[in-house]
């Protein structure tokens, strides 16, 4: 199917609607769409491109991720509509009317109507609040920041809007006692969260008085589940495609500051615990991925958990840093303090997805007990790796930080309990359905259950699951003719 779909298009028309492109015998030529460059080095062949500068390449689907910011499903899901290629889908409802088309009204309204309160004669406070972190007004169009004011109904009491889509988008919540409902929102400054679409599905409110939590996000609906979503993607993604690499940390001040110091490229998880969702959907964006959470206890356990989530996801082409801020800090007050450069430094300097499992990992493992735990943790944590070389070099530096030869940790390694997570499967990177581990043929195979693709048989359940997980941007050639490949050698 991703073959039928690739095979029905005609790459050069396709990528010359965005890029200007030159007819040079059997290539096309222009300039790069993913790096700054005065003169053209990016070449468009029949079957894939490939950029002489900054070494971008891939097919038609590589392209359109790459480009547009999409994962390898939605750009899978793009394409085939293009073409008319069918695929298969575990969503019966997704070619019906929206039933939501009320709720995203409502929640664009809403939108519009709290950023009018902020920059309104009662905004004050709120305008108040923002200026003590040195946020500007082009910042605040930026986002759609806005201020829900210390009243009931606000939205409640406003005639144009139906009650019933107010509940339905989670801006109202019904009275226990009578009927009616009053605002979810109240004395608080409201950051939007918008779908891949641009559309708002829902808000995250920051307190400004002492009532209350600190931070309140939308419930969840149909529309906003906020485990799937990340904050200040819309506004980051022509960042993310210009540097490659993109920043995730954990609340909304810690992105649109440092956007606003022009670290672009970043951010959030809506104030809650990285999801696998989040993790994938920031992989499929860069090859250079930081994570950057809070410099305190709560950080420091995100941070980990972040890092045993990201092992069976990694590929051998990403570059995944944890930074760990001072105590104390969060990259909002980090970078109001010491500035955007300093901020860059750190993220540069912070370890490597493996570095910092081996270091976290043998941290004061001196006593054999000690070492004993770290080895176990250590091979666990390498039966999960997806990536071949990633995996490679994890044993290295944990044979060498435990002081065991290969042939030794191998041998407990195979030995050792297994622990949770082990034995997870991601969903189909095609139809997202479930997939299942099968033994057949004197191996295994994992198959989704729903369109039915499958991984080769594999002699170890191990090396299947590694096989399934696998998430590379697919960056090898399909089948080429020889005049291509001399073209891609030396260009003309």
């Amino acid at each position: 199917m991703i073959d039928d779909i690739v095979a029905a298009l005609d790459l050069p028309d396709f990528i010359g609607e965005t890029v200007a492109l030159a007819k040079q015998g059997s290539t096309y030529s222009g300039l790069c769409p993913f790096h700054s460059e005065a003169t053209p080095s990016f070449k468009v062949f029949a079957d894939h491109y490939h950029c002489y500068g900054c070494g971008a390449h891939g097919n038609a689907i590589d392209f359109v991720m790459n480009k547009q910011g999409l994962t390898f499903p939605e750009a899978v899901r793009m394409l085939a509509s293009r073409t008319g290629v069918e695929i298969p889908s575990n969503k019966p409802n997704q070619a019906k009317p929206d039933r939501h088309a009320k709720a995203r009204d409502v929640l664009r309204r809403a939108c519009a109507k709290y950023q009018q309160l902020l920059l309104g004669p009662n905004g004050g406070p709120a305008m108040a609040a923002l200026a003590e972190r040195g946020i500007d007004d082009d910042t605040i169009i930026r986002f759609g920041i806005g201020f829900a004011p210390e009243a009931w109904a606000t939205l409640c009491d406003d005639r144009t809007f139906r009650r019933d889509a107010l509940l339905e988008a989670g801006l109202a919540v019904p009275r226990k006692e009578k009927k009616g409902c009053y605002d979810f929102f109240r004395n608080r400054l409201l950051f939007p969260v918008r779908a891949d679409n641009g559309d708002v599905i829902g808000f995250g409110g920051r307190r400004l008085g002492e009532e209350g939590p600190k931070y309140l996000n939308s419930p969840e609906t149909d529309l906003y589940q906020k485990g799937s979503v990340l904050f200040g993607l819309q506004q980051a993604r022509q960042a993310i495609r210009m540097t490659r690499s993109i920043i995730v940390c954990e609340g909304f001040f810690d992105v649109v500051t440092p956007s606003q110091a022009q670290i672009e490229h970043i951010v959030s998880t809506c104030g809650t615990a990285l999801t696998e969702t989040q993790a994938e959907m920031v992989l499929s964006l860069a090859d250079r991925v930081f994570f950057c959470f809070d410099g305190d206890a709560a950080g420091a356990k995100a941070t980990w958990r972040a890092a045993e989530m990201l092992v069976p996801l990694a590929s051998d082409q990403h570059e995944i840093r944890l930074c760990r801020l001072p105590s104390g800090e969060d990259p909002d007050s980090f970078v109001r303090e010491f500035g955007a450069e300093k901020f860059q430094e750190a993220l540069d300097a912070s370890p490597t997805l493996t570095a910092y499992l081996i270091g976290e990992i043998t941290r004061g493992a001196k006593l054999p007990e000690a070492r004993a735990r770290s080895l176990s943790v250590a091979a666990s944590l390498w039966r999960q790796f997806s990536a071949p070389s990633l995996g490679i070099f994890f044993r290295q530096f944990a044979c060498e930080a435990l002081q065991l030869t290969p042939a030794e940790f191998d041998r407990i390694a195979a030995s050792a309990p297994r622990r949770g997570g082990e034995n997870t499967l991601r969903n189909c990177p095609c139809c997202s359905g479930e997939a299942s581990l099968i033994s057949c043929d004197g191996g295994y195979q994992v198959q989704c259950s729903h369109c039915r693709i499958a991984t080769p048989v594999t002699a170890t359940e191990d090396e299947c699951r590694g096989l399934w997980n696998r998430r590379e941007r697919p960056r090898m050639r399909s089948t080429t003719t020889k005049s291509n490949e001399k073209a891609d050698q030396q260009p003309s």
